[in-house]
């Protein structure tokens, strides 16, 4: 059990539930300075990543990473994190906690992939990187138990759930889904409505190719469970 695996273990017994993804990330980054003294914590640090869109255009962005971690010795450990929740009202230790309902499942699941992209973008950059991880934190049993891919969903190329294999080769959005009806493929890759407005997915964020250094295998954990809620985590270690 590395560091921040410890840091979660920890964090099972003592906080089985957190307010927001900013309350999480907290929480992590205080249990691992409080396990190991030594090490150095810089929160939200900025770094600037080369992304490709899927028409081929590069752009180079500054991609704050969540958790940056540094040991006694300069090596690097990059850390994204994710806390996607169904809306609950759940007391625990006399603080009350109102999860938000944040729903859009098809951009968490690319959002997933791309914070794996961006750790191995990262690591490509630092010669004194050891290794990362992109931890994602959830009561939504859509992530973990929802295969997507078979249910032939627009984002079936982005699932992660429990089992799969998220593959090496970014395979992008499924737009056999899409309404030809209303959008049309142009020729810079880019769906439009009859108005010349770009679909969602190929504007910003969403438009990036992400293909991956590898293949991974995905496994969710029980985190805890509280007032009959489940909690559960995957967590992708970068080496």
């Amino acid at each position: 059990m590395d560091f921040f695996e410890k840091a979660i273990f920890d964090l099972q017994k003592q906080r089985p539930i957190f307010h927001s993804e900013d309350d999480l990330k907290l929480a992590l980054a205080l249990k691992i300075k409080e396990n190991n003294p030594e090490f150095e914590i810089r929160l939200e640090r900025p770094v600037e990543l080369e992304m490709i869109n899927r028409n081929g255009k590069t752009t180079i962005v500054r991609a704050p990473i969540d958790i940056i971690i540094i040991d006694t010795i300069g090596n690097f450990y990059p850390i994204e994190l994710k806390y996607k929740t169904r809306k609950a009202n759940i007391l625990f230790n006399k603080e009350n906690y109102i999860l938000a309902e944040h729903g859009a499942q098809d951009i968490g699941r690319y959002s997933f992939r791309k914070d794996i992209f961006r750790i191995e973008n990262y690591k490509s950059k630092k010669l004194n990187y050891k290794h990362g991880y992109v931890l994602i934190l959830t009561n939504d049993n859509a992530y973990f138990e929802k295969n997507v891919f078979e249910k032939d969903n627009f984002d079936k190329h982005f699932s992660f759930h429990n089992g799969a294999i998220l593959n090496r080769l970014d395979s992008s959005w499924n737009y056999s889904k899409m309404d030809k009806t209303k959008f049309i493929l142009k020729e810079d890759n880019v769906w439009c409505d009859i108005q010349s407005k770009e679909h969602w997915s190929c504007k910003k964020d969403y438009f990036y190719k992400l293909d991956l250094l590898k293949d991974y295998k995905i496994t969710w954990n029980d985190y805890s469970i509280i007032e009959k809620i489940n909690f559960k985590y995957c967590l992708i270690k970068i080496e």
